[in-house]
């Protein structure tokens, strides 16, 4: 008897919990349709097309007001405002029109920013005046800590002008800061990185709201890959390659050599320019002394899972694709010399191809990589 009023005393206490869970879902789903209308109200028929500081400061307090909303789906297509969410969905920026939405173009882009974003179980919000435009995206670095904002501005004022800045920011004490020296050159160090694809060979149509059109980042990888400009007769696009520091991104530099040795050779390949690689080889499977061959000009390739090439300033990455493996190529007197590096028919290869000029094989190897100190 005792058994049986336990078990209907539990029944009970089970349905109560999925009756609560069940009432404080629908009113979440009605706070959110609430907040949604009473924003949507706000941003309703502006005037000429623009809203003014005091409308503005209305919605931006409406934001304030309600942390809550940082998990809200919003659709952005409304006039005026434009709406970007980081992949973790810890931090939103609100970009509210003062000209270049629905207004009058040639004057750009112009917004009022408001940033909101997460710090442990808190939502805070700020205003951000430091943008050109408007935030298109918003990329989550390797850490929590650290955001990538990219600020679309463009204006059609005597010619099309079209530039993207990429801004980094830091969540850190329950503060959102700048990033300052976010970017090192090769000849400096900057906060921002700018590029533009104007006069750059042509006009292309690029996709802004396509995530990975302009800019692309890896956390796999660490690495970021920024647009270089326009491609001449339908080329493919070239990229800047930074990579992460932890802290900053840092211009990619020359690849760092690499060695390879069989019982016959000793090969060493490294850059010597953006553009190019040279091959030097000793006989007898040993480096010494001077080279018994050096070839300059070599090219290098990636390939892909479907063994498809790319040219190495036109491979970009993300988290769900990377390159399989690596192919110099080198040319001397009508020779041609090809090393493969990597992972390809299901297995890890090294192996150097020559070829003469006819095209025929003379000869293949088998090659060891030197570990790197």
């Amino acid at each position: 008897m005792k058994t049986n009023i336990l078990k209907k005393y539990v029944w009970i206490l089970i349905t109560l919990f999925f009756l609560s869970c069940g009432f404080k879902e629908d009113q979440k789903d009605r706070q959110e349709q609430i907040y949604i209308q009473e924003l949507n109200e706000m941003l309703d028929n502006p005037e000429y097309g623009l809203y003014y500081d005091e409308i503005m400061d209305s919605i931006f307090d409406l934001i304030t007001d309600n942390p809550q909303s940082l998990e809200y789906e919003f659709d952005d297509n409304s006039l005026g405002i434009r709406i970007a969410t980081s992949d973790d969905g810890n931090v939103r920026v609100y970009n509210l029109e003062v000209s270049g939405f629905g207004g009058n173009p040639s004057l750009g882009f112009i917004c009022r920013s408001l940033l909101q974003y997460k710090s442990g179980e808190s939502v805070f919000c700020k205003e951000i005046r430091d943008f050109n435009g408007y935030i298109t995206h918003i990329r989550h670095i390797d850490s929590n800590k650290y955001y990538l904002l990219e600020d679309y501005q463009g204006s059609c004022h005597q010619g099309t002008y079209e530039n993207t800045i990429l801004h980094l920011y830091k969540i850190e004490n329950d503060s959102l800061q700048k990033v300052k020296r976010a970017f090192e050159n090769r000849n400096d160090v900057s906060d921002n990185f700018e590029f533009s694809w104007n006069d750059k060979g042509g006009s292309i149509d690029l996709d802004f709201e396509n995530k990975d059109s302009l800019v692309i980042y890896s956390r796999a990888h660490k690495e970021l890959y920024v647009i270089k400009g326009m491609p001449l007769r339908n080329k493919p696009l070239k990229y800047y390659q930074y990579y992460w520091k932890g802290h900053n991104f840092e211009l990619r530099k020359y690849d760092e050599p690499k060695e390879f040795y069989n019982e016959k050779f000793f090969i060493r390949i490294e850059q010597n320019s953006e553009d190019f690689w040279t091959y030097k080889c000793w006989n007898g499977g040993k480096k010494k002394g001077e080279p018994d061959l050096i070839i300059k000009s070599g090219t290098k390739q990636y390939w892909s899972y479907s063994y498809d090439v790319f040219p190495f300033d036109e491979w970009a990455v993300d988290d769900e694709s990377s390159p399989m493996g690596v192919k110099y190529t080198f040319y001397n007197n009508g020779y041609c010399y090809v090393y493969c590096h990597g992972w390809k028919h299901g297995c890890h290869i090294d192996e150097l191809y020559v070829y003469d000029p006819n095209e025929m094989i003379i000869y293949r190897g088998d090659f060891e990589s030197v570990s790197q100190p």
